[in-house]
């Protein structure tokens, strides 16, 4: 699996987020220089399938660039976490995203082919 680097003013929600959860990130990742852990896109439309929070910090930190793995959503299994409010299918969640009509926070579910990949970049590398 590689690791690309993306800018993530390119990425796109498909679910909303914690605010809470983005500030206790942030503080995280800047006190540990590091960013550990790569953002899940789709490979069409870089929706963000797992990593919501750390876009936002990216953003919040005026990064130019993030480690992103890429997959094709049709490869990936998806569910809802709320499943007496939402049924969906990947081109459900893909076109409600692309039209601005994001889900709810802790929504939808994916299981990767793959584990994610751990990586270790420290933060000035992805400010330039």
């Amino acid at each position: 699996m590689k690791i690309v680097m993306i800018n993530p003013a390119r990425l796109r929600h498909i679910e909303g987020f914690s605010k809470h959860r983005v500030g206790w990130l942030r503080k995280k990742v800047q006190s540990e220089g590091r960013w550990v852990k790569p953002i899940a896109i789709d490979d069409k439309h870089n929706l963000v399938m797992d990593g919501q929070h750390r876009m936002e910090v990216a953003l919040a930190l005026r990064l130019k660039r993030v480690p992103a793995v890429k997959f094709a959503y049709s490869d990936v299994e998806i569910w809802s976490l709320r499943p007496r409010q939402y049924s969906f299918t990947w081109q459900d969640v893909v076109a409600r995203a692309l039209s601005g009509d994001i889900y709810p926070y802790k929504t939808v579910k994916h299981r990767f082919p793959e584990d994610l990949p751990e990586c270790d970049f420290r933060l000035r590398e992805l400010e330039t």
